[in-house]
């Protein structure tokens, strides 16, 4: 399996596919940088605010996300090459297991550039400020991590749907209802029907990456909202490999 890891890793990391998407995010991280650096005051600006920025958006990665499983599974699902995988004998839930790692692992490599370009320019743009603290990074740093197995469950999502339907075009549209739509409709359904679906809303992935947002998070959220990742990521694993131990590949 660990062979197929680094197959998988090696034959994304060696596309333009995967750069050119790492280094558009990128140029988009640097270009708000430049553009608040232009039109706000200077002073009132620091990597403390840059890094809050990088909070408010914490959920955007679930998205992003979809491009990641398409390079490793859905285009593979979708150009019937995933026979050939099958056909050198390896065991179709390590080739589940290893393309969702090999997935996490591509998106976390993505996720250290980006963030090193945004806030390395964010520092060099507006400087530390005086409010910066380790504690402060501490902050930030556990957010992000607690957001990392959220993330890591929505490739798990993806993965399942993505073999489910071979469209790309289904594929993306499901996923990105399913992480858009779901929290609105628990909390009208918990107004109209019974509250008992506010249960649901509150175990949901976006709700839980939506609460990494608040200005005060604890140590309680945060350790809830990665035990909701690893609970999402194990669930779609198991029904991805179940789904594809049955699937003819054609």
């Amino acid at each position: 399996m660990i062979n197929y890891i680094k197959a998988e890793l090696y034959r994304n990391l060696n596309r333009p596919y995967y750069w050119n998407f790492v280094i558009l995010i990128s140029i988009a991280g640097l270009l708000l940088n430049i553009i608040t650096k232009i039109t706000a005051v200077s002073d009132q600006m620091s990597l403390v605010e840059v890094m809050t920025i990088g909070i408010q958006v914490i959920n955007v990665p679930i998205f992003l996300v979809i491009m990641m499983i398409d390079m490793v599974t859905s285009e593979e699902n979708k150009n019937l090459t995933l026979k050939n995988v099958v056909s050198f004998g390896i065991p179709r839930n390590k080739i589940i297991i290893s393309k969702i790692i090999a997935t996490a692992i591509l998106s976390i490599v993505a996720a250290l550039i980006i963030l090193t370009i945004f806030l390395g320019s964010g520092t060099i743009l507006f400087g530390l400020g005086e409010d910066f603290s380790m504690d402060i990074l501490r902050d930030f740093s556990l957010r992000i991590l607690a957001a990392i197995p959220l993330w890591i469950s929505g490739i798990s999502v993806g993965t399942f749907i993505s073999l489910v339907f071979k469209n790309n075009t289904i594929f993306s549209f499901l996923y990105a209802i399913l992480f858009t739509m779901t929290g609105l409709v628990t909390q009208i359904l918990s107004r109209l029907l019974s509250e008992k679906f506010m249960y649901i809303h509150k175990i949901l992935i976006t709700t839980n990456l939506m609460s990494l947002r608040y200005d005060v998070v604890g140590k309680d959220a945060m350790i809830f909202a990665a035990i909701v990742g690893m609970g999402y990521t194990i669930l779609f694993t198991i029904l991805s490999i179940l789904y594809f131990s049955r699937k003819e590949v054609k």
